[in-house]
């Protein structure tokens, strides 16, 4: 899911947080000041706007959450302490203070992991560049080096590589930054499904994606580059009149050791991605170069 959509269901989930405690407090007040037969609101946890977000909300990131499936437990809860009262008040019988405090520990507990789910997919969205939805650079570094040493502690290969988008700039200037930007979505989305589930794809800046190879040396690390190379030159690109948008990608590969930082790992990478360019772009250059 792109970052733009997670803003739009975040605002929509606080738009339904909203509604269902509006329905609670009115149903409240309803209760509170009951005359005779007078009819209560509906308690039906289907007919609340949160439960219609969150049917809705399965298959986004939301979804990716602990907190989510807990979440719409306790909202369907908080639904039923309602409508037993409600059931207790419509035939006549006493509401007691036990019945309210209940209810009320349910809807405390549901507002609590309401939150608590927010906040887990804002910080999640502050690692995330908005434009391509792969991780940006703000986490980049602690996750490196914490796959750089439990590599060491495993003593098992870690590779890194620099990707470069060739001749963005004259994608730029020839189809426009609107359809940069597809390029950009587009190779990031090739990288994206071509990487084994354990690598890491970062936006690394610009049209530069940095891409961490846990349990991969130089050998297997360049037949995994060219796996991701010939998928992002088979991207069939084309912009709004048609006309095909060539894309092409350059590749630097270094593997990181116990004497090497993961700044100096980044340096060689950019290195043997500068000899690629050199070279004629379009291909895969490791360091050092043999």
């Amino acid at each position: 899911m792109k970052a733009e959509e997670v803003f739009a269901s975040l605002t929509q989930f606080q738009h339904a947080l909203a509604a269902h405690f509006d329905w609670l407090h009115k149903w409240y007040q309803a209760v509170l000041h009951r005359n005779g037969g007078s009819q209560l609101p509906p308690t039906d946890t289907e007919l609340c706007p949160f439960d219609q977000w969150y049917k809705s909300a399965a298959g986004s990131v939301f979804a990716d959450f602990p907190g989510f499936a807990v979440l719409g437990g306790e909202h369907a809860e908080v639904h039923e302490k309602a409508t037993q009262i409600s059931q207790r008040a419509q035939a006549g019988q006493t509401v007691t203070t036990s019945d309210y405090e209940t209810l009320m520990a349910s809807v405390l507990a549901f507002g609590s992991t309401a939150q608590a789910l927010e906040r887990e997919v804002w910080k999640a969205l502050a690692t995330v560049d908005p434009l391509t939805g792969l991780a940006n650079r703000q986490s980049m570094r602690s996750q490196l080096t914490g796959e750089r040493d439990r590599a060491i502690r495993q003593r098992q290969p870690l590779s890194l590589a620099l990707a470069d988008i060739d001749h963005f700039k004259k994608i730029n200037d020839k189809y426009g930054h609107a359809e940069g930007d597809n390029v950009l979505r587009a190779v990031a989305g090739a990288l994206r499904h071509t990487v084994r589930p354990y690598d890491i794809v970062y936006r690394y800046g610009g049209e530069e994606f940095l891409i961490c190879l846990p349990g991969t040396n130089l050998a297997t690390g360049t037949q995994a580059l060219e796996r991701i190379r010939t998928a992002i030159e088979a991207l069939a690109l084309t912009d709004h009149k048609g006309n095909p948008i060539p894309v092409t990608a350059t590749f630097g590969l270094t593997e990181v050791t116990a004497d090497l930082s993961v700044d100096d790992a980044i340096e060689q990478a950019d290195k043997a991605l500068y000899d690629g360019k050199r070279q004629g772009r379009n291909r895969i250059v490791v360091y050092p170069e043999a």
